[in-house]
């Protein structure tokens, strides 16, 4: 006679996770709540007591992981730079050809990064004028912003020969400036700043000119 299985025998208990991957998941958690709670109230109307309640945690855990709304805002901000850039990187790897190639599908995805995440871009805008009116926020801006034109200066220099008369840097931080202002028009006047208007642009400063 077979002996009549007890509910639960067979499972397998699973171990508890950690005191640092609890940690950890809490930071994240945190981390993702603060995101949607500034795209949906802005940078300056967020506030920690919203984002706490947002993650699901009490004040006291959200600071034992942040000092504040500038430090989250920064560690999310500091991850989408990255976000960009590895994309960037990666299309760049990825586009076989001559270097007009490689240009053009580089500012097709530069094009398609920046009207696929609206509420981010705002939100970076947002902050650089408040970080502009605060020396300290702006120290903390610009060490993450950085990285940005860094790799773009990178591609730049692996791709293009069109700026032989301008310094890599110059051109990649001229760039990143195209970007960020006509994404800014883009909301400030619909419908004025076509689709591939900074594709153009980039293509027009970064393919060599025939004598």
């Amino acid at each position: 006679m077979s002996e009549i299985p007890v509910p639960g025998q067979s499972e397998v208990a699973l171990p508890r996770p950690s005191r640092v991957e609890r940690a950890a998941q809490t930071k994240q958690d945190v981390l993702a709540a603060a995101g949607r709670v500034f795209a949906r109230r802005g940078y300056a109307a967020a506030s920690v007591a919203e984002i706490a309640e947002e993650a699901g945690y009490t004040h006291g855990a959200l600071y034992t992981h942040f000092s504040g709304k500038q430090e989250l805002f920064l560690e999310l901000f500091e991850q989408r730079v990255r976000d960009l850039a590895t994309a960037l990187s990666d299309e760049h790897a990825a586009t076989p050809g001559a270097p007009v190639d490689r240009v053009r599908a580089l500012t097709r995805l530069s094009e398609a990064l920046l009207a696929e995440d609206s509420d981010r871009f705002l939100l970076h805008v947002e902050f650089a004028v408040l970080a502009a009116r605060d020396p300290e926020l702006r120290a903390g801006f610009l060490a993450r912003v950085a990285h940005l034109p860094k790799t773009i200066r990178s591609l730049i220099e692996a791709t293009s020969d069109a700026a032989d008369d301008v310094d890599p840097g110059e051109l990649a931080l001229g760039l990143y400036g195209l970007a960020v202002g006509l994404g800014l028009f883009r909301w400030i006047a619909p419908g004025a700043v076509r689709p591939t208007l900074y594709g153009d642009l980039a293509m027009r400063l970064l393919t060599p000119r025939a004598d």
